[in-house]
């Protein structure tokens, strides 16, 4: 049994992980990609290959949970690769 000698409130789950919200601070060029209930499927690692091609490391804001999936944010720090994004995966224009 774990006690709490072994999950300390000062200990955290993911070590060294950026918050969400700081992540979209840092990154200004925001997209917004819809989660359908199943997933995103194969578009997600082709999501993860056009960061992997623009040698870029993926940076995810925030979760929004809705009624028939939801939406996270890709965020990034140039604005010509957001659009870039966009444009590549047919989503809504970064803001």
């Amino acid at each position: 049994m774990l006690g709490r000698d072994c999950w300390g409130a000062d200990m955290s789950r993911y070590k060294g992980s950026q918050d969400a919200r700081v992540i979209e601070r840092q990154f200004l060029h925001i997209v917004d990609v819809v989660v359908p209930p199943g997933g995103l499927g194969p578009r997600l690692s082709a999501m993860y290959d056009f960061h992997t091609r623009h040698g870029i490391q993926p940076k995810r804001g925030q979760w929004r949970p809705g009624r028939d999936g939801g939406s996270i944010t890709w965020c990034f720090a140039d604005e010509a690769l957001a659009g870039a994004f966009a444009s590549e995966f047919n989503l809504k224009q970064p803001h």
